[in-house]
């Protein structure tokens, strides 16, 4: 896939913390009190940017440096195939977590592309410091460890789902098989996803999101 050039405005960390109670619904940070957050904003080297609609937030091929979070707006995972065919993998939106399965991969590169679907404000926090606490082995840190490894595991059992989807013979079905589970999450036969029909038949499916 070609680069397209990124549309986005930095701004300064202590413009972030005035706005911390925004992200407080983000599970990174679940369990740590205002504080706290306020301590790990300070021990990370935390940047947001700004993102303007059908920008690429992440390029195939960048180096693996960040967590990603989307304090405002929505974006998508997208995979290029070598003839230019392309697959929606997953669907994000504010306060959705990106790119902490790749803390400790072999993966030096990005082997996907993100996507801004609205404008969108992202928080850019060094993988390297989510995983290795500070000597004084701060009770935050220590917790947000354990809110990093959460994730992971709630992405190893949407997995398992995306897979039962996928073993669907068609795209009907898979399409049927992955409503079903909306269904299922939402309890109700009423509910939103974040795809129109032509981006449904494209999606590698994956688990919606609750609000």
């Amino acid at each position: 896939p070609y680069r397209r050039q990124r549309q986005m405005c930095i701004r300064d960390r202590g413009e972030i913390m005035k706005n911390i109670f925004e992200i407080n619904d983000c599970p990174l940070f679940s369990g740590l009190k205002e504080y706290e957050q306020h301590l790990l904003f300070d021990c990370f080297y935390i940047v947001e940017k700004t993102f303007k609609k059908g920008s690429y937030i992440i390029n195939y091929g960048d180096e693996i440096k960040n967590v990603l979070i989307i304090k405002e707006g929505s974006v998508c995972v997208v995979e290029d195939d070598y003839w230019g065919n392309r697959s929606i993998i997953s669907y994000l939106d504010k306060n959705n977590i990106f790119g902490i399965a790749y803390a400790y991969s072999n993966n030096q590169t990005y082997p996907i592309s993100l996507i801004a679907m609205s404008d969108c404000k992202i928080l850019f926090i060094d993988i390297k410091k989510i995983f290795n606490p500070c000597s004084k082995n701060c009770y935050h840190h220590t917790q947000l460890m354990k809110n990093a490894v959460m994730i992971l595991s709630n992405k190893n059992i949407a997995l398992i789902n995306k897979i039962e989807h996928m073993s669907k013979r068609t795209i009907k079905d898979k399409v049927l098989s992955y409503l079903s589970n909306c269904s299922k999450i939402y309890k109700s036969n009423h509910f939103h996803i974040p795809f129109n029909r032509q981006e449904l038949s494209l999606i590698h499916i994956s688990e919606p999101t609750r609000h």
